[in-house]
């Protein structure tokens, strides 16, 4: 609560790409999860990779958004507030976050054209941004696959930080995040 005894929360709009960002990582992870388990003669394997390169551009310009909106929006203030090193710590946190939504996708793009295959956004072929090579699709694939288990291990701490706060620090790090609709109930 601030002096004026209304909770502090971040902008409308931030609190919406942090939510679309949600749905759009564990969509990504579900359709490469899902693709690992279909057999390889299933087609629909094909289309767990095809949506997965989708998603995954889409979060390459959700991800570039967001951090240009969120460089120009002051978060609020978290209540009471937290000791220095945690929010240092959050602030790398959040740095690797944006790392990953941005350059995962890259690697991943690369990775793709190094195979020499296209990548396709709403349907349209992208160009490639790499050239054709075994070597190099073998190390974007490697780099790609790192930063997706990390990004397991971030989010999942992340996550775990928020309930951490809202359930036994008790300060506002949650409520601050969470939609009008969810936090007045």
């Amino acid at each position: 609560m601030n002096s004026l005894g209304q909770q502090q929360k971040y902008a409308p709009l931030s609190i919406a790409l942090h939510w679309i960002t949600v749905i759009m990582m564990l969509a990504i992870y579900a359709t490469i999860e899902l693709h690992e388990i279909i057999p390889r003669e299933n087609p629909l394997r094909g289309a767990m990779e095809d949506w997965h390169i989708f998603l995954g551009l889409c979060m390459l310009l959700l991800g570039a958004y967001r951090l240009s909106v969120n460089l120009r929006l002051q978060p609020p203030g978290i209540l009471p507030r937290p000791p220095q090193w945690q929010m240092r710590l959050t602030s790398l946190m959040k740095i690797y976050l944006y790392i990953l939504m941005i350059t995962m996708p890259i690697v991943g793009w690369i990775f793709v054209s190094a195979e020499g295959e296209a990548v396709k956004l709403f349907f349209i072929p992208m160009p490639g941004i790499a050239t054709v090579s075994e070597s190099l699709a073998g190390i974007a694939e490697e780099a790609h696959e790192i930063f997706g288990v990390s990004a397991y291990l971030f989010i999942a701490v992340h996550a775990l930080a928020a309930l951490h706060h809202h359930y036994l620090v008790k300060d506002d790090t949650l409520k601050r995040m969470l939609p009008d609709f969810i936090s007045r109930s």
